[in-house]
């Protein structure tokens, strides 16, 4: 695209480029809080489980390749109800040191609020990735302000659902670096000269 003189398209592009940005945030939050909202994490010994807890706390989802729309349900179904179904039993019988780990934001009203800001955050998105050029000459100055004031409103909505799955992935991240830190000082006290 040729350099434009015209200030309303820089704004609509930087605006534009800044939203994007923001929902990749969010899918990477959300895809965070799916791994991590039940499972076990096994280590051969007290050492390697507490470093496969602490792996996962620092590790961004992006291994799961699927569109956001398609297991977004999913996702947020797992996030806001239990969902810890894996079995420590057998991590017993391999005589690994397992931990199991089953965290739900509990509340259907939650639940209802989540999903609706969900499907509002994606409608938002998919318009501005998908439909936003279609709709908007961004060589013409009149559509360039529809264009504006459009992005402004969708803007609003990424903003929300940011604002609301941002507080639930903090308070999900340091309910689980919590639970690191107190195994760690658990496997201090009964190993004292491993420190």
């Amino acid at each position: 695209m040729a350099k434009s003189k015209n200030p309303i398209q820089s704004q609509v592009l930087e605006l534009l480029g800044r939203s994007l940005y923001v929902c990749n945030v969010i899918e990477l939050r959300l895809r965070w809080m799916h791994k991590h909202s039940g499972g076990i994490w096994t280590g051969k010994t007290p050492e390697e489980l507490l470093k496969s807890i602490n792996n996962a706390v620092e590790k961004q989802q992006k291994d799961d390749k699927r569109m956001l729309g398609l297991v977004g349900q999913e996702m947020l179904d797992a996030i806001y109800t239990p969902r810890c179904d894996k079995d420590i039993d057998a991590a017993e019988m391999e005589h690994l040191f397992a931990c199991k780990f089953d965290f739900k934001i509990q509340s259907k009203g939650h639940l209802r609020r989540a999903k609706t800001k969900f499907k509002k955050f994606m409608d938002a998105r998919n318009h501005l990735v998908h439909y936003f050029a279609r709709d908007y000459d961004l060589m013409n100055l009149e559509s360039c302000k529809k264009a504006l004031v459009e992005l402004k409103a969708k803007c609003e909505i990424i903003k929300d659902a940011a604002k609301f799955f941002e507080a639930d992935y903090n308070m999900m991240n340091s309910v689980l670096r919590a639970y690191a830190e107190l195994l760690q000082k658990q496997f201090n006290l009964l190993h004292p000269t491993a420190e």
